[in-house]
């Protein structure tokens, strides 16, 4: 391992809600987290999805709660929608497409099903518009911490959940909220990611059981999933 735990990497480049990435070169970062993690299941994950031509970025070396992956550059989808506003219904589409691409992927036997529920798909169940960066070579999904084997029509509903209630914690998040209303942007994702209502229909409260034992959560966003899937009197 280049950057043995406890040792200060580099530069930090992304505080998240479980870990800090350090750059540790032009071509490498350090995702490190907070918590005791085992990282070598995400890293086996990840190789296995890049595997099938899904684009995330290569797992260099993996060491508790250490975990070395290539260096990818550029916006992350959310910070082009405030560049160009006019992009965001291409790229929702891009992330419903990324959705059904990673679906698409056969879930490997050592896969365990995750607390949403079990199913024969691998499931992300962090995939929006901040954790998919926009590279010259095209979309580039991020942060596997939480994902597994599931039903692909959680992986939906969680992302519209995520969309439609979410408590920005990010300033680029509430800008983008707030410039076009996130019931807006949850709509453009359920028309393209959940035509059918399917999605919705048979894994909204799964999803919503999921988000709301996150410890991480807001008191806001726990207000709004409760209000949202509460049946009205």
């Amino acid at each position: 391992m280049t950057a043995p735990t406890g040792d200060a990497p580099g530069p930090l480049l992304a505080r998240g809600r479980a870990a800090d990435v350090y750059a540790l070169d032009a071509h490498r970062v350090l995702r490190r987290y907070r918590s005791d993690y085992d990282a070598e299941p995400e890293a086996r994950l990840i190789e296995h999805v890049r595997a099938h031509g899904y684009p995330t970025p290569a797992v260099h070396d993996v060491d508790g709660r250490d975990l070395v992956l290539a260096r990818v550059d550029g916006p992350t989808m959310v910070d082009d929608f405030l560049r160009h506003p006019g992009s965001i219904r291409a790229h929702i589409r891009t992330l419903a497409a990324l959705h059904a691409q990673l679906h698409d992927i056969p879930a490997p036997d050592w896969l365990v099903d995750e607390p949403a529920g079990p199913g024969p798909a691998i499931v992300h169940l962090d995939l929006h518009p901040l954790n998919v960066l926009l590279t010259r070579d095209g979309p580039a999904v991020i942060d596997w911490t939480n994902a597994g084997r599931g039903p692909a029509g959680v992986d939906v509903a969680l992302t519209w959940l995520l969309l439609r209630t979410g408590e920005p914690d990010d300033s680029r998040v509430a800008r983008v909220a707030g410039r076009l209303g996130q019931p807006v942007i949850a709509r453009l994702f359920r028309r393209a990611a959940d035509p059918d209502g399917r999605a919705l229909r048979d894994h909204l409260a799964a999803a919503a059981r999921y988000r709301l034992a996150d410890h991480n959560l807001r008191p806001g966003e726990h207000r709004a999933i409760t209000r949202l899937v509460t049946p009205s009197r």
